[in-house]
């Protein structure tokens, strides 16, 4: 009984696969068995897979960030006449920015002061609210950008598309648990890419740091 019942599971399993696959005018046993065993992949292929493609999505994010320097370095230099006196450059960018954000850059940006005369800057709002990734080229031709802020610009954008797909039912009676999984099963993988890329970020910032000593 117990191998009849294995039986029909295993002609099921088999069954489906060939509908859903190639066998939907039927095929034989070792047919299917041959075309498992063409898709099979071992442990160590999977991995070896999974590395091939970290290490060329690292070597694109690379490449984007050399060429987001090479973009920089092309820009002319924002030339600014002040309105009136200066006192820090925290003012300073703050003034030339609204040239670029408008009169409310404060809401877009913060700046602060990394060395004597020097101010960096960093994008507060995202999505709809803000307008500093979307000028990033103009605003760091005024001030410094964080090294991590292209990075940053990229998974906001990629979590509020997910948002977007929500924003109509999010937080309402709608919104059920299996809605809410939904929502944060999207997002896990957008969040682990970040991660992975900051950490390579990271290695790559001290990487450049020792080269610099």
């Amino acid at each position: 009984m117990k191998n009849t019942i294995l039986l029909l599971t295993l002609l099921f399993s088999v069954n489906a696969f060939a509908v859903n696959d190639f066998c939907e005018d039927g095929c034989t046993m070792e047919e299917i068995e041959a075309r498992n065993k063409a898709r099979y992949k071992t442990h160590e292929q999977i991995i070896r897979e999974n590395e091939d493609w970290e290490a060329e999505h690292f070597r694109k994010l690379v490449e984007e960030n050399r060429e987001a320097q090479a973009r920089y370095d092309a820009l002319p230099k924002y030339v600014h006449t002040p309105k009136g006196p200066v006192i820090t450059c925290v003012q300073e960018v703050y003034e030339k920015a609204t040239g670029i954000l408008g009169d409310d850059a404060t809401n877009h940006i913060d700046v602060s002061i990394i060395s004597p005369g020097e101010c960096s800057f960093e994008v507060k709002e995202f999505g709809d609210f803000g307008r500093g990734c979307d000028n990033l080229a103009a605003l760091s031709s005024i001030a410094k950008m964080g090294f991590y802020q292209e990075e940053q610009c990229r998974y906001e954008a990629e979590s509020w598309k997910v948002y977007l797909q929500y924003k109509d039912v999010i937080y309402t009676p709608e919104w059920t648990n299996a809605l809410n999984r939904e929502y944060y099963n999207k997002l896990k993988p957008i969040k682990q890419r970040h991660i992975d890329n900051v950490a390579k970020l990271q290695d790559q910032e001290r990487a450049l740091n020792k080269s610099d000593k």
